[in-house]
Order: structure tokens, then sequence, then C-alpha cells
């Protein structure tokens, strides 16, 4: 099935979802069961529910059929990571997940746009860089968060999937020691929040000019704006594309914990820098 296919399809099925399952968590959400689909790899979809068994943020289980598709339904309680994730002066969105089959097909169009490393942004509980190790892209997390941290280091040591997790801000880490070269770096912030944290990324970035062959971001766009945002043009990140020297190389719209109360999901826009 083509990417753009796959992402279309499980809109449909997290429409089903919602519309069939009914719980008072926020955060919930449903892997297939992977001897009984043909979506994605089996082996990979295995992996990710690893994921989800050794992640505490999720403490319930619960099978449904979607599409005559037999799945699993997790349910957590995010409350005590999004709390900690607000502490810091420069974390500009606090943590909530984005959707695991979203971080899979997001790294799938990685792999297809041929990047071979992923840096993530805010990577929170992991699940970017996990789907990104599972797949076999060279995975680094950088996240502020000494608990969610805690919490993907134990995740990879328990699962046995090896990711690198850096504890550290993203304004003022070194970028040197990063292999830019065909490297796509994720940014997990919405675009009035993370307006920011995205120009302070690309300062760091164009120290290293030079070694950005192949190199890309992605951003979390918007599909409704604020009645006062500063820029609505390119799902609120014209202007930010425009300044980056960033051209867009696609754009396909996932779930995610942001949207599961919207009609529209969460557009994710494949960039990659000009020169």
């Amino acid at each position: 099935m083509e990417l753009n296919d796959l992402a279309q399809y499980l809109v449909k099925l997290k429409n089903e979802y919602l519309d069939e399952f009914h719980s008072y968590n926020h955060i919930r959400e449903f892997i297939p069961v992977a001897n009984h689909q043909s979506l994605f790899d089996k082996r990979i979809l295995e992996k990710l529910h690893t994921f989800f068994n050794y992640n505490k943020i999720y403490y319930k289980q619960q099978g449904l059929t979607l599409s005559n598709i037999p799945c699993i339904s997790y349910e957590g309680d995010v409350n005590q990571f999004w709390l900690s994730s607000k502490k810091y002066d420069t974390s500009y969105q606090p943590f909530l997940p984005t959707w695991g089959l979203s971080a899979l097909v997001m790294i799938l169009v990685a792999k297809d746009l041929g990047f071979e490393n992923i840096i993530d942004i805010g990577s929170g509980d992991g699940r970017l860089i996990f789907c990104g190790s599972i797949l076999g892209l060279y995975s680094i997390g950088v996240e502020i968060d000494k608990d969610l941290c805690d919490l993907q280091n134990k995740i990879s040591l328990s699962s046995n999937v090896k990711y690198k997790v850096i504890n550290s801000d993203s304004n003022s880490i070194d970028y040197s020691q990063f292999k830019l070269e065909n490297t796509i770096i994720f940014i997990s912030a919405l675009p009035d929040s993370g307006e920011i944290l995205s120009y302070s990324i690309l300062n760091h970035l164009k120290k290293y000019k030079a070694k950005l062959h192949n190199v890309g971001i992605t951003l979390m766009g918007n599909h409704t704006h604020r009645r006062y945002s500063r820029d609505k043009s390119m799902w609120g990140w014209g202007k930010f594309i425009d300044d980056s020297g960033l051209k867009i190389v696609k754009c396909i719209s996932l779930p995610s914990s942001w949207t599961l109360d919207e009609k529209k999901e969460t557009p994710y826009l494949f960039t990659l820098f000009k020169y």
C-alpha cells in the first residue's frame, strides 16, 4: 500500500475507533494485532506492541475489531509527564504523545525520502526514535525532561531496541556531535508554541551549512488557526520555511493526541534544506 493510502486508511480506522470505543481517557490509541493484518510488516508491528507493553504511561489494554482487523486498544494517563515537562523555562510545549502508528508511518516516509538518521527534538517517551530504530535508522532523541528520558531508557532496555537519548536543552546542545548528512530532524511542537524553538535550532544548523547534505526538518502543522495566529500560511509554518531556505517535499496528515477530538488530523511537513 502506498504511504499516502496507508495514512488515509489509518485515519479511517481512527474515526471508526473513536465512534466504537468510548473511554474517559484522553490518552488512547490502537495497534492492529500483528498476525491478522496486512498493513505493516508483522515483525515491526510486534515490536511496536512491546513499546506499549513496557511504557508505564499505558495501564489498560482491550481487544476490539476495526474494519475486520483485530486490534488492541491501549489507554493511559500522561498527567505526571505533562506536568513534569512544563517546569522548564525553555519547554515550549508540554508532552503529549504522537500516536504510535502515526510515528511508524512518519518513519516510513522518512525512509522513503532517503533519510538514514533521525534526530527527534522533544522526543517525549521516545516513540519516534523507537520506530526509527526498528526500521533500521540511526535514531537520537533530545529531551529536556529527565523523567521522560528515564522512561525512554527503560523502554529501550526492556524491549532491547537501541537508540540514543540525550537529556539536554535543544537550545544549547552542541550540534557538531551529530552526523547531519542524510538526517531528518523532527521538531515536536505546533506552530504558535514551537516558533522560538524552531528558529533556535535553525541558528545552530546554519553553523554547519557545509554538512547539510540531504538534511531536512519535519514540522507539526495546523489545519485550523487561532484568531491571532501570526502565520496562517503553509499550515502555520510559511514564514519559518521561507526564512530557513527549506522546501516542502511531502505533507502527510496523521492522527495525534492533539487532534483526537477534531475532524481534521495533524499535518506533518517534511522539508529539505535547499542548500
